[in-house]
């Protein structure tokens, strides 16, 4: 094995990494949102699952990033700046993510409050 077949291996798998991060990341945000549709009441949850996004999302674009470095250059300094970013982006997403997800509860709970019957 040469080191550009293990490198190039490395990297297909960062590239493969960061396209499921980028897939599953809407899921994780959206889904959650259907929770209050079916459960009567707030449930914590789901405003977990739609925090962890942001961290998701900074990892993959960290590998998104690994995966495109110069062959020359070390892929791994990119989780440098991804483990900072992503803990920092914890906490404007979890504003986001349970006021959204509030929001929903709230309307969900006045238009079962007004309904006829």
């Amino acid at each position: 094995m040469t080191d550009d077949w293990v490198t190039d291996r490395d990297r297909r798998t960062y590239r493969t990494v960061s396209r499921i991060g980028f897939v599953a990341a809407p899921a994780m945000f959206f889904l959650p949102l259907l929770v209050p549709m079916f459960c009567v009441g707030y449930q914590s949850w789901p405003v977990i699952c739609m925090t962890a996004v942001f961290a998701v999302l900074v990892s993959a674009s960290s590998f998104a990033a690994m995966a495109s470095t110069p062959p020359d250059d070390r892929p791994g300094k990119h989780q440098l700046w991804a483990i900072p970013v992503a803990v920092f982006a914890l906490l404007p997403g979890a504003v986001l993510s349970s006021g959204l997800y509030l929001t929903i509860v709230s309307l969900l709970s006045q238009a079962a409050a007004t309904a006829p019957g």
